[in-house]
């Protein structure tokens, strides 16, 4: 009994320390849990100062801790220290131990990173990345988009927009169709003028309401007939007396006129169809229809336009313009008072009536100038710019979101 007694004793003895050593020491699981807990509110209230000194001693504590890592090169980058915040992430590819969600978020971060280094191919490639082992994964999808669209790859972000639709089952097709234009403007930049018109006429098919379609289409033509026109002028410095070359020539120049021809319609449709934006086109249509010879074209096609919205300035300045041409000053005279009395702050109504007037006073040179300074207005960024106030919000999508010319 007694030596029962004295074991117990030395057992009671021995286990009070450690009982109050276990005590006092800190769960090591339960501290790492706090501190990662903690580091994700700094994180998200932009404390990023003790989100990084959490995340760094959890990893101190536990090396193997990916989604600290991971953290730490988030806070890092997001300090604005991108080279750093690629090198920590990069050092997590060569773990072999990485979970699929660990996986996919050290892809994202990497695609982030490079992304903010400026390196748009190598975020795309990452992102990319994800979406082999996971095609649904929805940040994937929509930021892949953003990156190719920022890229001026709309081939790429289209295919990819219908791509996301297939996979939720459901699509915009009027989103689709603005994309399938960008991608149709890259295009005609490109002088692909059958493959672009072909893209916008798919465009306008997904989605009736985008009328600026028509635009687009008849500007593909505009620009094939200055190509065909420009290998007619090559030609004819080339010719040498032949005549061979000089029938090619003349051949030429109809299809170039053709080629023309088949723009006038569909910019009198885009006018028709948006008469707020009708400086768009204008005066380009009305030098087309004056280069083809159809002059009484101008004063139909106007006339018509202004029928749909009688107080655009800009038809009744181009009408009031094709009276003076004409040589009818007081029709002019009267359209243009009419423009003004609209607006009177309009730049383009003012210059035309000083033109008008100066026709009137039969001063043909300053006519003329007045001409060289309007032109040279519409074709001013600055006021450019100033007009494109798009209240569609299509339109300010489609000229305010990409930098194609």
């Amino acid at each position: 009994m007694d030596l029962i007694f004295y074991l117990l004793v030395i057992i009671i003895i021995i286990s009070i320390p450690l009982s109050i050593y276990f005590l006092k020491k800190p769960n090591n699981s339960s501290s790492i849990k706090d501190l990662y807990a903690e580091g994700l509110d700094m994180l998200v209230m932009g404390k990023r100062n003790i989100a990084y000194k959490n995340f760094k001693s959890i990893i101190e504590q536990d090396s193997n801790n990916i989604k600290a890592y991971l953290h730490l090169g988030q806070v890092v980058r997001e300090g604005g220290n991108y080279n750093k915040a690629l090198e920590i992430h990069q050092n997590l590819l060569l773990r072999k131990n990485l979970g699929k969600y660990e996986k996919v978020e050290l892809l994202k971060n990497l695609s982030y990173d490079y992304y903010f280094l400026g390196n748009l191919k190598k975020s795309i490639d990452y992102n990319k990345q994800i979406l082999v082992s996971d095609n649904s994964n929805d940040w994937a999808n929509k930021h892949l988009i953003k990156l190719y669209k920022e890229n001026n790859d709309w081939e790429n972000a289209t295919e990819q927009l219908q791509s996301y639709y297939k996979i939720k089952k459901n699509i915009n097709p009027q989103r689709l169709a603005l994309f399938k234009i960008q991608e149709g403007r890259i295009l005609l930049k490109n002088k692909e003028f059958e493959i672009s018109r072909k893209i916008f006429e798919e465009a306008f098919e997904l989605c009736r309401d985008l009328n600026v379609c028509y635009y687009f289409i008849g500007n593909t033509f505009a620009a094939e007939s200055n190509v065909i026109y420009d290998k007619a002028i090559e030609l004819e410095k080339d010719m040498n007396g032949s005549l061979k070359k000089n029938d090619q020539s003349q051949k030429l120049k109809v299809d170039a006129e053709g080629m023309l021809g088949k723009a006038i319609p569909m910019w009198g449709y885009f006018i028709e169809n948006m008469p707020e934006y009708s400086w768009m086109i204008l005066p380009t249509l009305k030098d087309a229809l004056q280069a083809l010879h159809r002059y009484d074209d101008i004063e139909k096609l106007l006339i018509t336009a202004n029928k749909k919205n009688k107080k655009n300035v800009d038809i009744l300045s181009h009408l009031a313009d094709y009276y003076a041409n004409k040589g009818d000053i007081d029709k002019a005279l009267s359209t243009i008072k009419n423009a003004l009395d609209i607006n009177k702050n309009s730049l383009i109504a003012q210059l035309k009536k000083l033109k008008i007037n100066s026709l009137k006073d039969k001063e043909s040179s300053l006519s003329n100038e007045l001409d060289k300074l309007i032109v040279s207005l519409l074709r001013d960024k600055r006021y450019i710019k100033y007009k494109q106030s798009y209240n569609d919000e299509n339109m300010k999508w489609l000229f305010e979101t990409s930098d194609i010319n």
